[in-house]
């Protein structure tokens, strides 16, 4: 079992939910953005302070499992792990759980972008160095 070193709680609301109460699969992109804009928060960084200096960073991939559903009022843990970095991407490991329960794990692919050009850039150092130093299993390659 991959120990988690950050977990956002959720709760499901109506809208984000089909007919019958169970939540939409798109949703849960929405769950895990969330999860890592949480966790990168955490770390002490803003993703908005980031983008007011020359900053973005976009999802390149995500590849996501679905084991089973979650419901409307449920409360949800999204936990979030770095799980690789190189120079310009971080990829994330991600499971949305109701108790011990996973739902749903996800890998997102995120690259630093120059808002200026919207050209793939080199993450900031201290960014990186803050992740490598609070992630339990993380690759890294530079």
């Amino acid at each position: 079992m991959v120990l988690m070193n950050h977990q956002t709680k959720i709760r499901v609301i109506y809208k984000d939910t089909d007919a019958g109460g169970v939540v939409y699969y798109a949703n849960y992109l929405g769950f895990f953005e969330q999860g890592r804009t949480e966790y990168i928060r955490s770390l002490g960084f803003s993703l908005k302070a980031y983008e007011q200096r020359g900053v973005l960073f976009a999802v390149e991939h995500v590849d996501c499992n679905y084991n089973s559903p979650a419901f409307y009022d449920d409360e949800v843990v999204i936990e979030t792990e770095a799980e690789k970095i190189t120079g310009a991407r971080i990829v994330f490991f991600q499971k949305c759980c109701r108790g011990n329960q996973p739902l749903v794990t996800a890998r997102t692919t995120l690259f630093a972008m120059d808002v200026k050009n919207f050209r793939p850039m080199r993450i900031p150092q201290e960014f990186l160095e803050k992740i490598r130093d609070n992630s339990l299993h993380i690759e890294s390659k530079t």
